[in-house]
């Protein structure tokens, strides 16, 4: 294995480069880190749960923008309505 550090904020790399490698940005929290190394291992070793996350991560993420479509459907309606709102 071998580990390349810089110090660049935002280094480039070819893509040819790019598909032979892992980047992991460590210019986050250690928690986020924890996660991404978490993900990595998860990845490798249980592929089936890996898949499932993010399934459920795109699903969640598909319903908050209902949930946001929704709301803003909801007030559009209500700035359209006429006379009291409550006597419908």
């Amino acid at each position: 294995q071998l580990f390349l550090a810089t110090k660049l904020p935002n280094p480039h790399y070819s893509p040819d480069m790019c598909t032979k490698v892992s980047l992991l940005n460590f210019f986050i929290t250690p928690a986020g880190l924890e996660e991404q190394l978490l993900g990595k291992l998860v990845a490798k070793e249980r592929k089936d749960l890996e898949d499932e996350k993010k399934h459920l991560l795109q699903s969640n993420a598909n319903m908050l923008r209902e949930l946001k479509e929704l709301q803003e459907a909801i007030l559009r309606m209500l700035q359209e309505a006429e006379g009291d709102i409550l006597e419908q």
